[in-house]
């Protein structure tokens, strides 16, 4: 699977980074009034209370994310009971609202823990259950996703599809014919499945794109292909829930043993190796993730390297990225900007004053650059009508393939921000910590 690759990737790429910056000079200090005056106020929480504040945060954030795809089932139950425009507008909006509250849990991705570690935790359901040992993030949200497997899939079936039916045709070549022949697309389950039955193709405007896809309720209207067309979106949006549950429980505080929190994370002794984990997931994410693969249609210019290309709900993917490593680096957790849900003890507060350098202002940039402003994205929590100078106001896959336009430079600016300056800036703060 294509995670597995990154994961790897992102590995290599974290230790060069790091034993690149052993030999560089002390981080920066020009984030405070403390370091104006010359101060260095010291570091406010242990490393043991950054830790445990992580896996409240993280157990938080997998909860909410469980929570509000079960909204989305909802949606899309009454959709499909009742298959109208109104419904499927209504089905459109709750996933938006539920894609928002999962992306900031990207953060917590390649630091080896429940979401994309090895042994996973995911797979076809097991019992009462969609256990497994298969990586979680692969089943909860692969890409890019081949759409006509999808439909190969569909138009082959006699009889409703189960979500194991479906889980097991992820990565399956049979289904490749008259796609784009690249198995690692095969992605049956998780997110994007559910965008493409939601909107479909995104080729409208003679392929100009200057609106999101535009597939019509009646697709979902009648016996046939439409019914295992509704029978599918419903079965993988409850394996949706169920994958996000079992990584959420691997987390959860009120149990005492046999989870990953409990025997690994926070296990006696091993602080400080947990600890460089999770520094370590937050430098490969920037670089490999959210300032790499999901920056390079900039390069590309091919609308095919848009992340979620068929809502265009793409912005939205980098705001509430940043939002996520945002509230590990601050212990706050926080959807909807400058409202924060809950408070705690976050990395900055392992850091003296003159050792936290500039990621929280860099963080904030970084996610301000997007603007979510179309209007599919009325239900998201940050939508606005009103963007900030400087920010992506433009739709981004008409940025990415219009190199001329004026935002272009945008894009590119806000890459080596993550992937070069805020992504060292981490490694330093790591190095700092002697971890």
């Amino acid at each position: 699977m294509r995670n597995i690759h990154t994961k790897i990737f992102s590995i290599l790429f974290s230790v060069i980074l790091f034993g690149s910056l052993i030999s560089c000079g002390g981080p920066g200090s020009d984030n405070s009034a403390a370091a104006l005056l010359g101060l260095d106020i010291p570091a406010s929480a242990t490393k043991t209370e950054a830790l445990t504040r992580y896996a409240d945060l993280a157990y938080e954030s997998y909860n909410q994310a469980a929570t509000d795809a079960a909204s989305l089932l909802t949606a899309l139950t009454t959709f499909t009971t009742t298959p109208n425009e109104t419904n499927l507008t209504a089905a459109r909006n709750a996933w938006v609202v539920a894609r928002s509250s999962y992306l900031v849990t990207e953060a917590f991705r390649f630091s080896d823990g429940p979401i994309d570690g090895t042994t996973g935790h995911c797979g076809a359901p097991g019992g009462s259950d969609y256990s497994g040992t298969d990586d979680c993030e692969g089943a909860i949200n692969a890409w890019p996703l081949d759409e006509v497997v999808i439909d190969n899939y569909i138009s082959s079936l006699s009889s409703t599809p189960t979500f194991a039916n479906i889980y097991a045709k992820n990565g399956d070549s049979t289904l490749a014919s008259g796609s784009e022949g690249d198995t690692e697309k095969v992605v049956m389950t998780g997110y994007h499945a559910i965008e493409y039955l939601l909107w479909g193709q995104d080729n409208t405007s003679s392929g100009d794109n200057t609106v999101p896809g535009q597939r019509p309720a009646t697709d979902f209207s009648g016996s046939g292909i439409p019914s295992y067309r509704r029978a599918y979106i419903l079965a993988v949006t409850q394996g949706l829930i169920g994958h996000l549950q079992q990584v959420r429980d691997q987390w959860d505080p009120a149990v005492t043993s046999g989870t990953y929190r409990t025997d690994t994370f926070l296990t006696s002794g091993n602080t400080d190796t947990s600890l460089g984990l999770v520094f370590t997931g937050l430098t490969s994410f920037m670089v490999q993730e959210w300032g790499g693969d999901r920056l390079s249609g900039v390069d590309s210019e091919l609308q095919e390297d848009e992340h979620s290309c068929f809502s265009d709900t793409t912005k939205a993917d980098f705001y509430y990225d940043a939002q996520g490593v945002y509230n590990i680096w601050t212990g706050n957790y926080s959807i909807k900007k400058g409202v924060n849900i809950s408070t705690g003890a976050g990395l900055v507060n392992l850091l003296s004053s003159k050792n936290q350098g500039s990621v929280t202002s860099q963080i904030e940039s970084a996610r301000d650059t997007f603007c979510i402003n179309l209007d599919n994205e009325t239900t998201d929590p940050n939508y606005t009508t009103s963007c900030p100078g400087g920010s992506l106001s433009h739709r981004y896959d008409q940025v990415i393939m219009h190199p001329a336009d004026s935002q272009h430079s945008v894009l590119e600016n806000v890459g080596l921000l993550i992937n070069t300056t805020l992504a060292q800036n981490v490694v330093r703060a790591k190095n700092v910590l002697g971890l």
